[in-house]
């Protein structure tokens, strides 16, 4: 299982400007989801992503390069797992539920908790519209691999995680995975930075979970 150190950023607040943490972002490393369990065709798709924490909000940046951008989900909650989309799913200490983050590339947002893919419980849109976002979208540049770039940029306070009763990431252990997915594209495909064993696509796999550690 792989490990991901989560860096304290003691020189901001969770009330830092979007815009800023996605500056701040592009200064931290990068991590790949790379890994395709259940490649069936060559996906021309590159994913990374940066995440640090300032005690009471997670930052997290993922940077996505692919060929088509097809979204038809403007809801929050609506499964935008279908679109070009995101994914981070987390757990803390040693529950046995976890919180699914899932967002299109135009930053419409499904969040649900529970301990595996049924049930689950979706979080009221009036917790999930705390999470701060920004997103750019272009076409890439002329020697680009892909046709299409694009980056959200997320602040995820401490209260979105509404059933773990934090206060705050301060040397927090916890356990996740993050993906790249776009269900209902032209080409399907489903990839993760933590290896996933099943026969079948299925990210609701928590004991395929690496270990985050926050500083």
């Amino acid at each position: 299982m792989k490990t991901i150190h989560i860096p304290l950023v003691n020189q901001v607040s969770q009330n830092i400007i979007i815009e800023d943490v996605s500056k701040l972002m592009d200064s931290l490393p990068t991590h790949q989801i790379d890994i395709a369990p259940w490649a069936k065709l060559e996906i021309n798709c590159q994913t990374n992503f940066s995440i640090a924490h300032c005690g009471r909000a997670i930052f997290l940046k993922f940077y996505v390069n692919e060929d088509i951008l097809k979204t038809n989900m403007y809801k929050t909650n609506d499964p935008v797992y279908k679109d070009n989309c995101v994914e981070f799913f987390v757990s803390f200490g040693h529950e046995r539920e976890y919180y699914n983050l899932e967002f299109n590339c135009f930053g419409i947002c499904l969040m649900g908790y529970g301990s595996g893919r049924t049930p689950r419980e979706h979080l009221p849109v009036n917790i999930i519209n705390k999470i701060k976002r920004t997103i750019l979208i272009k076409t890439a540049d002329e020697s680009a691999a892909t046709n299409f770039e694009w980056q959200i940029t997320l602040a995820i306070p401490t209260e979105v995680f509404a059933y773990s009763n934090l206060s705050s990431f301060n040397k927090k252990d916890g356990r996740g995975n993050f993906f790249k997915c776009g269900d209902d594209l032209p080409d399907p495909h489903f990839l993760t930075w933590n290896a996933i064993k099943s026969a079948d696509p299925d990210f609701h796999l928590p004991e395929f979970f690496g270990t985050l550690q926050f500083g």
